[in-house]
């Protein structure tokens, strides 16, 4: 996933200190307007027993692309899962299914051209959006931890396997449910769906005790939450267009359904800094210009900048240090090497 860092400028904390905010309402903080945060909340009003993950993300990958074929899409999926069950023997095992998944996806054969998908490592990171998107994960058979979970996901959805996402720190793995004996597995979709325990992540993604015990990661999440997951994205996407109100609209639909979606709160907590920095930082250098007027706004968006931030980190979030960042840099590099 891409690095979200906490952004509150020197400046920030110091014309918060200079100036309070005027009693009644703030304008402009009603950001919920847009229609592309009406489409999500319809997405996540649906019944689970409704939802298909398939149909969703491609739906919401053509609000970011608006060339994307979502009926295309679907038939591309529909026709590698067809594939991937002319590949499996008679009465195939919860197991049975995940093997030949992870045969059609992860080795070269005349199933998929002999071109195996694997690990894009010109972006590692994931900061291109486009590469988180289904039908170019498709394409160019090159993915992230966005695309490559997300594409196991709902292949393996379709062909019967008790599959869904997981999270950890900037990172999205796949949670499977061995039907016939109830034992649950993380599957790292970057690396062959193979099966990775909890304390790998732990010793590759530091996080909290804390963050573990409020349940932000690690957790076996639900349809629901897998969308709203997927709808994290979108936010993504409108940050780098610098529209903050639509991050901000965006992550409210979304935090309704899964308040536990620490990525979609530091999006939010960023929103605001960018609205800082877009109406004040760039017009009034110096704290006593700021027009008396305006100064109810800057306060709001100041406050709520600290509060969602604050909400990350009362659920055990901490901000990644160089060091972790150099470690993952080095292990890119490392496996890049030997590919």
């Amino acid at each position: 996933m891409s690095k979200l860092h906490r952004v509150v400028f020197v400046v920030i904390l110091l014309l918060a200190s200079c100036l309070s905010a005027a009693q009644g309402e703030v304008l402009g903080s009603d950001v919920g307007n847009f229609p592309e945060a009406a489409r999500i909340r319809a997405i996540l009003q649906q019944p689970e027993s409704e939802m298909d993950l398939a149909k969703i993300k491609l739906t919401i990958d053509k609000m970011i692309d608006p060339s994307i074929n979502v009926d295309v899409g679907l038939r591309q999926i529909d026709a590698i899962v067809a594939q991937v069950r002319a590949m499996l023997g008679s009465s195939p095992s919860s197991n049975d299914k995940v093997r030949t998944l992870k045969r059609y996806l992860y080795e070269k054969g005349s199933w998929n051209t002999y071109q195996a998908y694997h690990y894009d490592f010109d972006d590692p990171r994931g900061t291109k959006i486009s590469n988180k998107l289904l039908t170019n994960y498709m394409a160019s058979k090159k993915g992230n931890c966005v695309s490559m979970p997300f594409l196991f996901i709902v292949l393996g959805q379709r062909l019967g396997i008790d599959v869904t996402v997981s999270t950890a720190p900037e990172h999205v793995f796949v949670k499977y449910t061995d039907s016939d004996t109830g034992t649950t597995y993380n599957l790292e979709a970057t690396s062959g769906a193979n099966p990775t325990r909890d304390v790998w992540y732990r010793q590759q993604m530091p996080m909290t005790d804390e963050a573990i015990a409020n349940g932000i990661y690690l957790q076996r999440l639900t349809k629901r939450e897998t969308a709203a997951i997927m709808a994290t994205v979108l936010a993504e996407n409108f940050a780098a267009k610098q529209e903050p109100e639509k991050v901000i609209a965006i992550a409210d639909v979304v935090l309704a359904y899964y308040p536990k979606n620490v990525a979609l709160i530091l999006w939010k907590g960023n929103g605001y800094y960018r609205l800082i920095k877009k109406h004040f930082v760039s017009k009034y250098p110096i704290p006593k210009d700021i027009p008396a007027n305006k100064r109810p706004y800057f306060r709001y968006l100041s406050d709520q900048n600290e509060l969602w931030f604050a909400k990350a980190e009362a659920l055990g979030w901490r901000e990644p240090d160089k060091a972790q960042e150099t470690h993952y840099m080095q292990t890119i590099s490392r496996a890049k090497s030997i590919q």
